[in-house]
C-alpha cells in the first residue's frame, strides 16, 4: 500500500497529548513516512526541469546492486516525456531529481535514503523515485519521492557532487553525514564498489 501525502497526513491525524495516533499511522504505513516532509510545494507549477534528462545511463532491474543494464538514450526520452502528472508539477528542483534518477540510476542504486522509507521495501535512494524494473524496457514511476524532501536532496546532492568530480565514495560518505542521523532509519544499502 503506498502512503498519502504528508499533507493528507498533517490534516487528517489528530495529535493528542500522547502522539498515540502518530505512531498507530507510522507503524500503520511501516515507518516510511518517518522523516518525509513536503518542503517544497509539490502541487505548484514546475518552474524547469522539464527538459529530457541527460548524461550516462542504466537501466532499472530487479537485479544485485552493481549489475545494472545500459537504456537507450531513446528509453530515456521516452520515459521521461510520459512521466506522470505528479512529477509534471513538481518545482524545477523536484523534477530535476526525477529526471536524474532516471539517467543516473548507476548512481542512486548506491546511496541509501534515510526518510524511512527501507519499511517499504526500497533498497535505495533509486527505489524512491523508480519501481524496480520487471522486463527490461519497462519504467514505472514511484510517486514516493514526490512528496519527500530528504529523497530529493539526496539525488540532487549526487548529481552536484558528481558534477563536481566526487568520487562514489565520498558522494555517499556525504549523503551518510549529511542524512544518517536523523530520526528514520537509512535503507540497507550496499557501499559503492572503491
Amino acid at each position: 500500500m503506498r502512503p498519502p501525502r504528508t499533507g493528507f497526513l498533517r490534516a487528517r491525524v489528530r495529535l493528542p497529548a500522547a502522539g498515540t495516533s502518530v505512531l498507530i499511522v507510522a507503524l500503520a504505513l511501516g515507518g516510511a513516512v518517518a522523516g518525509c516532509s513536503n518542503s517544497g510545494d509539490a502541487g505548484a507549477t514546475a518552474t524547469g526541469g522539464g527538459s529530457s534528462p541527460t548524461g550516462a545511463t542504466t537501466a532499472l532491474a530487479d537485479v544485485p546492486m552493481g549489475a545494472m543494464h545500459m537504456p537507450t538514450a531513446d528509453e530515456v526520452t521516452t520515459t521521461w516525456e510520459a512521466r506522470p502528472e505528479y512529477v509534471k508539477v513538481l518545482p524545477g528542483d523536484w523534477q530535476s531529481a526525477y529526471a536524474y534518477s532516471l539517467a543516473r540510476p548507476d548512481v542512486l542504486q548506491w546511496l541509501p535514503c534515510y526518510c524511512g522509507c527501507g519499511g517499504m521495501g526500497h533498497r535505495s535512494n533509486l527505489d524512491c523515485f523508480f519501481q524496480r524494473r520487471e522486463v527490461k524496457g519497462t519504467y514505472q514511476y514511484e510517486e514516493h519521492a514526490s512528496y519527500c524532501d530528504i529523497c530529493i536532496k539526496t539525488a540532487n546532492m549526487a548529481d552536484a557532487m558528481l558534477r563536481d568530480g566526487k568520487t562514489m565514495t565520498q558522494i555517499r560518505a556525504a549523503v551518510d553525514s549529511t542524512f544518517g542521523g536523523g530520526a528514520a532509519p537509512g535503507t540497507d544499502t550496499a557501499l559503492p564498489p572503491a
